[in-house]
């Protein structure tokens, strides 16, 4: 009874393990020993970007890069980038159920979509591999995409196989089935084959008891019918979804059971989450990773603190720290590399499948919560919700919209962020005044944007701010987002003008800051805009695309006439614009920072100079940016000759950004300038195989997979990286190498 990452399953001794009482690992201890662990894989990876299994190299290269990604460790490391590029060399060759599945998790979890044919072919051959007790063995078929959409029957193969390879079999198909792999049949037949095969215990065996030769039940392998049935009734309630029209999605009312509540009370499912929760109670210093592992993802599929009577993540994780060996790992020989993957997945909780535990709780009918209150109030508006929330609340939003902001006023601390799995697109709603009468956008300023900043901190998670403003009769200065005062903070929040009003996406009018990361700002006048006060005024824009006629610009308030004191800052950013720095006619000062950002423009500042010749005033410091550009710098659109390329723009600057190149930018899918639209795919931003910058080993511009809404928010708030955030902690790592870009 073995598989290839040693499933060695424990006597469990439930009496003894009920009476001992439970000793908690501080947060602080869970932390070192997650670090620990980190590092001990990282430094068993080979030179190629392998880590060695004997005859499963690929799955356990898979794995260890799966865990150290959930874990916070960024796509760019070099560990996780080597081992991700390991791994997609031998798609085309592996065939091995573990291997197959774990490569579907990998590619997805990185998110490239220049990965997504291989997924599906990944996806093909674990349907292929399906066998007549809707299981899977150790092998699948080399089969290809084309047998996705064949009308043909896909022949099963002989045999039963293993629960164990049949449960990785299933998670990988449900990965695969975001890429358009149908895996609806199957799933028919994995349930057929739980619902049938469970034993008179509860519990599931490795190999699928019969008259003959009937097999105990295994605690891993338990896990591992509840998950598979649990995949089985997300792919029907999703199928049933689909054929039913998205507007029917299924809506948990206050007094109706959700899908979760419904799967736990069915007969064979509530008889096996028994039997897991008589197993958890066994959870100690002599579990098996594999088994902590099939725990963790049970107790975070369900959303669940509790199995049985057992808070498993807070026994399973005091269990790990106390076994955790000197060097970072938790066993010895071949196993040790899945044993410390399984282990410091199991102290992240990371949820390999957050849209089943969404499809399972159903779509609220009061989609607009407070999330961090006890109880969780729920509210039928969101303008009901923003009116009951408090200083340090935060606005969770279950629902996709479209929702409205009728120049909201935000003045304390906020947080408003998409709920799991959702997409919450806001608009432009013309508003009341205070005597109960509409607002005229043309002589009322304050009806110009959709939300406003005047104090605190204002965080926005995962909103799409679609701003569509209504026709004028004249021209008007919108804006979709004003900070007057305080902080403005954005998280995978993309902010977009369809209609060419002319808006700016974020305009900074009053002493206050705006930080963005992982955004998007499309369209309009200019994608972010501050306006001179005399007073500081910072941005800082961190992995975020701006694709607007100008990206950045600095205006002058005509009545205030005040100089500037402004600083931009920008960190592995991409800026497609006519455009990138403006400031004509702006005295004072405006310091600009750098770093590792491809700028696609028109012009890089030929209004920034207070004259063509000067740059008092004027400050530009950073490292290893990318310049293509066809002018460099002036003053109210006449150049400074003197700059023509990167070694003399750095001359200009005293010799800052020295590192800088100009190689060729060459994204995957070219856009002209002015091409907007709401709806953009940032990877569409991606370096593309015709620039050499593609292959270098520094990452220039965006780390595309982590921008934007939707499933980058979903990936990047599972980061472990997600918690600095929250803590407010905002300074980016710069990489520093000595291979930088070169001038041609």
């Amino acid at each position: 009874m073995t598989t290839p990452f040693r499933v060695m399953f424990v006597v469990l001794l439930a009496v003894a393990s009920l009476a001992r009482p439970a000793a908690a690992a501080t947060e602080e201890q869970i932390e070192s020993a997650r670090l620990k662990g980190i590092e001990f894989i990282k430094a068993q990876q080979s030179q190629d970007g392998s880590w060695d299994y004997p005859n499963y190299t690929t799955g356990v290269t898979a794995l260890c890069t799966l865990a150290l990604i959930e874990n916070g460790v960024p796509l760019n490391d070099t560990v996780v980038d080597k081992g991700y590029r390991y791994v997609k060399k031998q798609v085309s060759e592996v065939d091995n159920t573990y291997e197959v599945a774990l490569s579907v998790l990998l590619l997805a979890r990185v998110g490239d979509r220049l990965d997504r044919p291989a997924i599906r072919i990944l996806g093909a051959r674990l349907l292929a591999g399906q066998n007549e007790g809707g299981g899977w063995g150790y092998k699948c078929p080399k089969a290809d995409s084309s047998i996705l959409t064949g009308t043909k029957r896909i022949e099963r193969q002989k045999g039963l196989g293993d629960n164990s390879c049949t449960q990785f079999g299933v998670l990988g198909l449900w990965v695969a089935s975001r890429y358009n792999v149908p895996i609806e049949e199957a799933m028919i037949s994995v349930a057929s084959r739980f619902l049938d095969g469970q034993n008179e215990d509860g519990g599931w065996s490795y190999a699928p008891s019969t008259k003959e030769k009937p097999e105990a039940s295994r605690n891993a392998m338990t896990c591992a019918g509840l998950f598979s049935l649990t995949v089985a009734r997300a792919t029907k309630i999703r199928e049933e979804q689909r054929k039913q029209g998205s507007a029917t999605t299924t809506v948990r009312t206050t007094e109706s059971k959700g899908e979760k509540e419904t799967l736990l009370a069915d007969p064979t499912y509530a008889k096996g989450f028994n039997k897991v929760g008589e197993y958890a109670a066994g959870v100690g210093p002599g579990a098996a990773k594999y088994f902590l592992w099939s725990v963790e993802r049970l107790g975070v599929l369900l959303g669940l603190e509790t199995l049985g009577r057992v808070n498993w993540f807070t026994q399973g994780a005091d269990a790990l720290v106390k076994t955790q060996r000197p060097d970072g790992s938790w066993s010895e020989g071949k196993d040790q590399l899945a044993d410390a993957s399984f282990a410091i997945l199991f102290l992240r909780k990371a949820n390999l499948g957050s849209d089943i535990s969404r499809l399972l709780e159903g779509e609220p009918d009061q989609q607009f919560s407070i999330a961090n209150r006890q109880g969780t109030p729920r509210f039928n508006t969101f303008q009901d919700a923003l009116a009951a929330s408090q200083a340090g609340d935060t606005i969770r939003i279950d629902g996709n919209g479209p929702f409205k902001f009728s120049h909201d006023v935000f003045d304390k601390d906020l947080t408003i962020q998409a709920g799991y799995g959702y997409e919450p697109v806001f608009e432009l709603e013309i508003g009341l005044n205070k005597l109960g009468l509409r607002f005229r956008p043309d002589k009322d300023v304050e009806a110009q944007h959709m939300l406003k900043v005047t104090a605190g901190t204002l965080t926005l998670e995962g909103l799409r701010l679609q701003f569509d403003p209504p026709i004028s009769s004249k021209p008007l200065p919108w804006k979709a987002a004003v900070v007057a005062g305080g902080t403005l903070r954005l998280l995978n929040t993309s902010i977009s003008e369809g209609n060419r009003r002319g808006m700016a996406g974020v305009v900074v009018t009053g002493p206050g800051k705006l930080y963005a990361r992982n955004s998007m700002f499309v369209g309009g006048r200019a994608a972010v805009e501050v306006v001179a006060i005399g007073e500081a005024q910072a941005v800082t824009l961190e992995n975020c695309l701006l694709y607007a006629p100008i990206a950045a610009a600095v205006i002058n308030d005509p009545a205030k006439k005040a100089a500037a004191d402004v600083s931009w800052r920008l960190f592995n950013c991409c800026v497609q614009a006519d455009e990138c720095f403006a400031a004509a006619g702006v005295t004072g000062n405006i310091a600009i920072e750098s770093y590792q950002t491809l700028y696609k423009c028109e012009s890089l500042g030929m209004s920034l100079l207070p004259s063509t010749t000067s740059s008092t005033g004027r400050i530009w410091k950073g490292e290893q940016n990318v310049y293509n550009v066809k002018n460099w710098l002036g003053s109210m659109g006449k150049a400074n000759t003197k700059v023509s390329s990167p070694s003399t723009f750095a001359k200009f600057w005293n010799e800052a950004d020295k590192s800088g190149g100009g190689q060729l930018i060459a994204f995957v899918n070219s856009r002209k300038n002015g091409a907007f639209a709401h709806e953009l795919n940032p990877q569409d931003w991606d370096l593309g195989e015709k620039s050499e910058l593609s292959l270098s080993v520094i990452r220039y511009g965006l780390a595309a997979p982590n921008v934007g809404p939707g499933g980058a928010y979903s990936r990047y708030r599972e980061d472990f990286r997600y918690n600095a955030w929250k803590r407010g902690e905002s300074e980016p790592e710069i990489q520093q190498t000595t291979n930088v870009a070169a001038e041609n």
